[in-house]
């Protein structure tokens, strides 16, 4: 063999370029090669099952059997019958372990077996799945599953797993993790006390202060306790939080109970509730770094008050983040456009997305559109999916892609929604539209668009009337919406200026 494969360096950058069944072939060529394949082929581990079955065939039974878990210790293990695990182990860095009736009682086994060194020493992430059952996990398992080395805990509760959710908590709440900057749980049912679970998170928050990203996404559970947990985290710069509890929060005279001065360094926010109770957690950050905020806004219990006019002040707390870059709204709630005033503050902002629900409403006049690009000069990208209601006029039209293109200079991307037909665009003629070469758009997209016959022959002149620059045009509504042939005109027409042309699924695109 070349001494060339006697560089560890040198093989260890050859395997990376390979796909993972390469990798597998080639690992069978010589036990060089299959030393080099290890570090890919076990980096992540998707059933903690598959690491058992490097354990001695004498020791443990495999595979199911009438009267057989699908493992069972057949005698005691020594030291010497893990060194074939961990040989594979150490280069794991990621590892799923489901828990449910059956496996629960098969891991147990392994608690009086263990061997004196880690089984997973390098282990950096680790997903806990509770499938249900009559225990829940036993904590000095978990435990042993968590080496000092982990920086990123998941725990996930598909279906009802009482007190499962607990045992994995209270084991994080007593385990030292000095490099955990990343916890996320989600539970997708209610199952137990709630201020049990609420405290518990809470502790796991105060055990761990170095976390710096924080997903809580539960079912009908109260979590205002670990919330005030999480917002005294000094180095927490991400947190995503959507709970259906909050609703009930929300109609307390003291909102969630939590003080004020809160989330001192938060860089990223992502909220899922309703307008109240979103303001209620925002109004409490004292960061000054904040710069992505992702919402998505559901009415309220009282569907009676979830009417534009109550919506109105549900943004009046973005005025406080003027470094705020991206801003993106799913709104499932009806909005005046006079909601967005506050953002009109954040003049560093460069994307923003708004995505309208069924049957609700926005709508932009273009006195609205022409503030909102003197706002942001620095606006790069702008998603407009708003819902078009066929029995109204309140819809963008052509006059406001005018504005857009002529009040948004820095734009690079564009999608929107628009009524193109010439019914909705009365007055309006192609032939006055004035060149507006000062801009940057390249890329649009037009979603859920109108567009008649006499449109469709003269639209593709108006586009490069308004944006010079644009090289890209995409229609991404699906082939049986009545005006995608109309779109596919207009497609065509770019094509024959552009050199390259995509079609995916059921949209159709073509590009420069």
């Amino acid at each position: 063999m070349h001494a060339l494969w006697d560089i560890p360096e040198l093989v260890q950058s050859i395997f990376t370029f390979l796909d993972n069944k390469t990798r597998i072939e080639v690992a069978s060529v010589c036990r060089l090669f299959w030393l080099n394949t290890l570090p890919f082929t076990w980096k992540e581990v998707n059933d903690f099952y598959t690491l058992i079955q490097l354990l001695p065939e004498d020791a443990v039974a495999k595979g199911y059997d009438d009267d057989m878990e699908p493992f069972s210790l057949k005698r005691s293990l020594h030291e010497s019958d893990w060194e074939r695990l961990i040989l594979h182990s150490q280069y794991t860095k990621s590892l799923t372990i489901s828990f449910d009736d059956h496996s629960q009682n098969q891991y147990e086994q392994l608690l009086s077996n263990m061997p004196s060194r880690a089984i997973l020493p390098n282990l950096t992430s680790i997903h806990f799945r509770l499938l249900g059952g009559d225990e829940p996990p036993n904590s000095e398992l978990i435990k042993l599953l968590l080496p000092t080395t982990v920086s990123f805990v998941e725990v996930e509760v598909p279906e009802v797993a009482e007190g499962s959710a607990e045992a994995v908590l209270d084991a994080l709440a007593g385990v030292e993790l000095p490099s955990l900057a990343s916890f996320a749980i989600e539970i997708a049912d209610f199952q137990a006390s709630t201020r049990d679970l609420d405290s518990r998170m809470s502790q796991v928050l105060h055990t761990h202060q170095g976390i710096e990203t924080l997903e809580i996404n539960i079912y009908q559970y109260r979590t205002d306790e670990a919330i005030c947990s999480a917002g005294r985290l000094p180095a927490l710069r991400s947190l995503e939080v959507f709970s259906y509890g909050w609703e009930m929060a929300a109609g307390e005279p003291d909102i969630f109970s939590l003080p004020d001065n809160l989330f001192p360094v938060l860089h990223t926010l992502k909220l899922r509730g309703t307008p109240d109770s979103i303001k209620a957690l925002s109004s409490r950050i004292s960061s000054e770094n904040l710069e992505i905020i992702d919402l998505y806004l559901e009415p309220s219990l009282d569907f009676e008050a979830d009417s534009p006019a109550q919506n109105a002040n549900c943004l009046l707390f973005s005025d406080r983040f003027p470094r705020l870059k991206t801003l993106v709204l799913h709104l499932q709630i009806s909005v005046l456009e006079e909601a967005l005033s506050p953002v009109l503050a954040c003049r560093e902002l460069e994307t923003l997305r708004i995505g309208v629900g069924w049957s609700r409403t926005l709508w932009f006049s273009e006195n609205t559109l022409a503030r909102m690009g003197a706002a942001w000069p620095q606006l790069k990208t702008m998603d407009l999916t708003l819902f078009i209601d066929y029995h109204s006029n309140k819809y963008l039209g052509l006059t406001h892609l005018q504005v857009i293109a002529r009040d948004f200079r820095s734009l690079v991307k564009l999608k929107v929604g628009f009524d193109a037909t010439t019914k909705g665009n009365p007055g309006f003629k192609v032939e006055d539209a004035v060149t507006i070469a000062d801009n940057e758009l390249q890329e649009l997209e037009v979603d859920w668009s109108l567009l008649d016959g006499i449109m469709e022959r003269k639209i593709a002149h108006l586009f490069r009337a308004w944006w010079p620059k644009l090289r890209t045009v995409r229609c991404t509504e699906p082939l049986h919406f009545p005006y995608s042939y109309h779109w596919a005109s207009v497609i065509e027409a770019f094509r024959n200026s552009n050199t390259e042309q995509t079609t995916l699924g059921g949209s159709v695109s073509h590009s420069a």
